[in-house]
């Protein structure tokens, strides 16, 4: 969560929606598809009030109507978290099926009289909504995107009257769902997640988990978005398959903490890169 004051500045700014950390996930046996929808203004300073997502989906791998049948979990992201007077700042207005193959989405905020008690909206990348869709067919592909045209004027500054101008959504997901289903591939290598990503606001360290794909001397190195190396977190030698657990602070190499953006992981192997990853740090 991040906190403005009693009074807030209105600005005209844009925004930005785009889709990150899809993955095939089980609970109580069933499979489900989670994801996050980010969100971003075009500069900082603005304070999030009420939005509303319209999300396209792969009714093949999904089904219709994901909301009447129940094949959806949607919960609150960073950026409608945290309370004033006890009250919760944000609530879900509803979640309704727009179409067949498109569902609706929409978050209201509480107090838009004081609109400074809103969250900000940065202008990096943080989690607006979390979402699960149950997996009808695992053979199929996520198949998401945004209905772009309808969500313009649909996304409202903390006052509930000023709109986000122009609303960006982008981005799509067409991830085959069987790559990261572990029946499909039961040995997985390299970066499997950073937890939470984004972080250093109100989380001070990420969380990550490697599993090692040979043998040989290991490295994880963190790049910014010029290309200039930051900090080396992991340089040590590894045995094929070795789990190796390990939480960074944010920081450089010469233990100041890194500005809000976005930062690459890069994981090498016997010195050839295996894998590159995306990180936000938010301050």
């Amino acid at each position: 969560m991040i906190c403005g004051t009693a009074y807030a500045q209105i600005k005209n700014v844009g925004i930005t929606f785009e889709f990150e950390n899809g993955e095939v996930i089980i609970e109580n046996s069933q499979e489900y598809y989670a994801f996050d929808i980010m969100a971003y203004a075009t500069e900082d300073g603005s304070f999030f009030g009420s939005g509303m997502i319209y999300l396209n989906y792969n009714t093949t791998s999904f089904g219709q109507n994901v909301s009447s049948e129940d094949n959806i979990i949607v919960e609150k992201g960073e950026l409608i978290q945290g309370e004033f007077a006890g009250t919760p700042l944000y609530y879900f207005v509803n979640i309704t099926d727009n179409t067949s193959s498109c569902v609706a989405i929409t978050t209201g905020y509480v107090f838009p009289t004081l609109p400074g008690e809103a969250n900000l909206l940065p202008s990096t990348p943080i989690q607006y909504l979390h979402i699960k869709l149950k997996i009808i067919d695992i053979s199929g592909y996520s198949g998401l995107s945004f209905n772009e045209f309808h969500m313009q004027g649909q996304q409202y500054q903390s006052d509930d009257t000023t709109i986000y101008t122009p609303v960006i959504a982008t981005d799509t997901d067409n991830t085959d769902l069987p790559v990261n289903q572990p029946e499909f591939k039961p040995t997985l290598f390299g970066i499997l997640q950073s937890i939470p990503n984004p972080f250093g606001a109100f989380s001070p360290h990420t969380s990550l988990t490697i599993i090692s794909p040979q043998t040989g001397k290991l490295s994880l190195n963190v790049f910014n978005i010029k290309g200039q190396l930051v900090n080396t977190i992991y340089n040590d030698d590894v045995q094929k398959n070795q789990d190796i657990q390990l939480s960074w602070n944010g920081k450089d190499s010469r233990g100041n903490d890194l500005s809000s953006g976005i930062y690459l992981y890069q994981l090498l192997v016997n010195n050839e890169l295996f894998e590159t990853k995306k990180v936000v740090i938010i301050r």
